[in-house]
């Protein structure tokens, strides 16, 4: 019985990836930019999951586009770069407290069926010998929020950004170090926005 329903999740997870990733190319036809207002961001309404959602936002903040692109077979930091890259963007930063929640929001709404949490990619670096965090051009991050488990005794150079769908379990939220090599659901992608190409 328990097989039959992780075979049940598995199918309407595939099959919930395949259509919202037909209709994030669909969308790609024509550019969608409708948002609803945030306080100083705005979040796009619609999903993406496929490559080549050039012109589409998930998170708008500080002229920036932030899109989450979700794989179930799972990504290394190369893959997660290529497809931030065929996305015409690149890894993502997270700029302060505030952008933080507000990819958090993003991350924990794409949680696959049947998963207890999501985790995605960042272009940021973690300093092994100080354990500050750097932005993908070299300065110190603005904002950090480990996750409970994290850093790690022997520190890892790279960042996801660990998600569970528990809101009020605080502690499982936040920033993790990895290797290269690790295998996470997803990459959050950082763009110019579009209308300032």
């Amino acid at each position: 019985m328990a097989l039959l329903a992780m075979r049940t999740v598995t199918a309407a997870c595939l099959l919930y990836c395949i259509i919202s990733g037909i209709e994030s190319i669909k969308g790609n036809e024509e550019l969608n930019l409708s948002t609803s207002n945030a306080t100083t961001g705005s979040i796009h309404e619609e999903r993406s999951f496929a490559h080549g959602n050039e012109g589409r936002c998930d998170v708008l903040y500080d002229n920036k586009c932030f899109t989450l692109i979700i794989s179930m077979a799972k990504m290394t930091l190369g893959e997660a770069e290529a497809v931030c890259k065929a996305a015409k963007g690149r890894l993502a930063n997270v700029y302060g407290e505030e952008h933080f929640n507000l990819l958090r929001a993003l991350i924990r709404s794409r949680t696959p069926i049947g998963h207890s949490g999501n985790y995605a990619w960042l272009g940021m670096t973690l300093d092994t010998k100080t354990r500050r965090v750097k932005l993908s051009n070299g300065e110190w991050a603005p904002y950090t929020r480990w996750h409970s488990r994290a850093p790690y005794e022997s520190p890892r150079p790279y960042i996801g950004f660990n998600v569970v769908c528990d809101n009020t379990n605080i502690n499982a939220q936040g920033y993790a170090d990895e290797w290269a090599s690790h295998r996470i659901e997803g990459a959050l992608c950082e763009s110019k926005v579009p209308w300032e190409r």
